[in-house]
């Protein structure tokens, strides 16, 4: 696969996911090794729906977005199936806010793989600093379709 197709391959992968706005938080993969791992970002606008109540005057994106984040962009590492659907979180933490602004980079190491699940080991960056980390389960159940 040439450079360019692999490009363009990212670029729509995030569209496989069943989630549109405003709860599509992959906006961009920017690494996949299918089946092992993934890199992809979401961009903190001013504007999403979720700062308007947390906090107003101070707006955090919410922890439980980040996780979500994370499980959206780990569902996309394998190219047998299209997403995969959050199945449990282990061991979250949170070490400092992400705030407007921010791009949240989310890195995901597949541990293990039994049949239709997946556990990973996700981390989110700004920047080089990390900002989170959990591990999450994963189950796949619907293959790519072949049809075209």
């Amino acid at each position: 696969m040439s450079n360019t197709e692999l490009t363009d391959n990212l670029s729509t992968l995030s569209e496989r996911l069943p989630h549109r706005a405003p709860f599509k938080f992959a906006d961009r993969i920017v690494r996949l090794e299918s089946g092992e791992y993934i890199e992809g970002h979401k961009f903190i606008s001013h504007n999403e729906p979720s700062l308007q109540g947390h906090f107003p005057d101070q707006p955090i994106f919410p922890g439980v977005l980040i996780i979500e984040t994370m499980a959206q962009i780990s569902g996309l590492c394998f190219s047998e199936y299209s997403a995969g659907m959050l199945s449990s979180i282990d061991k979250a933490k949170f070490l400092r806010p992400v705030v407007p602004g921010d791009i949240l980079v989310i890195k995901s190491q597949l541990l293990t793989r039994l049949e239709d699940m997946a556990l990973f080991q996700a981390i989110a960056y700004v920047g080089d600093e990390e900002v989170a980390r959990a591990k999450v389960s994963i189950h796949f159940s619907q293959p790519v379709s072949s049809e075209a």
